[in-house]
């Protein structure tokens, strides 16, 4: 799962239209966030075993402080009371949409990860394992991002033209990070690998803050 996270994150409009759709954005890759740095740092680990999955040949088999069930809750807990402190409005609802965004990580995961989401830390290990079935994986991504796409479009319009190509645009270049993602060797180098993710979760954020920028909420 990797741009299928972002349909929760342009349904979240829906929800708390005073959040920013980059921060939207970042809440719902904030756990992935948080696991490229540790990885790169060696606080969480992973290894790549060809044909582990359809999808991509990583084991993530040591992640109990970012994917475990309270880890993402924790995390979920934090970033919402983290936007209800420093938001000057919609401070309730607000932090309860991007604690909502957070977890949305987590439920998406179980649906495609193997079983390698511990339910508590070295506890039992959950996950549907559709990355084994990676068409129908790829489909419930386009998906989960087309339906809250669809949503987005129904609470925002366009302040000029700009407003109206962007969005556009926008699930253009998510696609291509799609076929960049399933496509690109992965980095033997882990360090390297973690801190490219965090980036590139991080730059996509920066472009949702465009569709900020050139649309309006009704």
């Amino acid at each position: 799962m990797f741009i299928g996270h972002y349909g929760p994150a342009l349904a979240g409009k829906t929800i708390a239209k005073a959040v920013p759709l980059w921060v939207y954005f970042l809440a719902v890759q904030f756990v992935d966030v948080l696991w490229g740095v540790f990885v790169a740092n060696g606080i969480e680990h992973v290894r790549i075993v060809p044909g582990f999955t359809e999808a991509n040949p990583l084991d993530l088999y040591d992640m109990p402080i970012t994917h475990s069930l309270p880890g993402a809750l924790g995390w979920s807990v934090l970033a919402g009371l983290v936007w209800a402190l420093v938001s000057p409005k919609q401070k309730r609802i607000g932090g309860i949409a991007i604690a909502l965004a957070v977890f949305s990580h987590w439920i998406l995961d179980l649906i495609v990860h193997v079983p390698d989401l511990e339910l508590w830390p070295g506890g039992l290990r959950v996950g549907f394992g559709l990355w084994n079935n990676y068409p129908v994986a790829l489909a419930v991504e386009f998906g989960v991002l087309l339906a809250g796409f669809w949503l987005y479009l129904r609470v925002t319009e366009a302040k000029g033209l700009v407003g109206r190509i962007w969005p556009w645009v926008f699930m253009a270049l998510l696609a291509l990070a799609e076929y960049a993602n399933h496509t690109t060797p992965v980095p033997d180098d882990f360090t390297t690998a973690g801190y490219m993710g965090t980036i590139t979760f991080l730059v996509i954020a920066a472009l949702a803050a465009i569709c900020d920028l050139t649309r309006r909420t009704r």
